[in-house]
């Protein structure tokens, strides 16, 4: 399992997001994050721009 730490590139919201992913992937148009685990709740996938990506660690 990934520790994700992203914070999106919009001005208004300065919230942190924080989840564990199971696989990930980087390409030229940003990430895929496959089997999220966040809060109370599971994602199959998710999909970032890198655009929309102001700061990303991965641990």
């Amino acid at each position: 399992m990934y520790e994700v730490e992203m914070k999106y590139a919009d001005l208004f919201n300065l919230d942190t997001l924080n989840f564990t992913c199971e696989n990930f992937d980087i390409n030229d148009k940003g990430y895929k994050f496959e089997n999220i685990i966040m809060n109370n709740f599971i994602l199959n996938y998710l999909e970032v721009n890198n655009e929309d990506i102001a700061l990303i660690k991965i641990k």
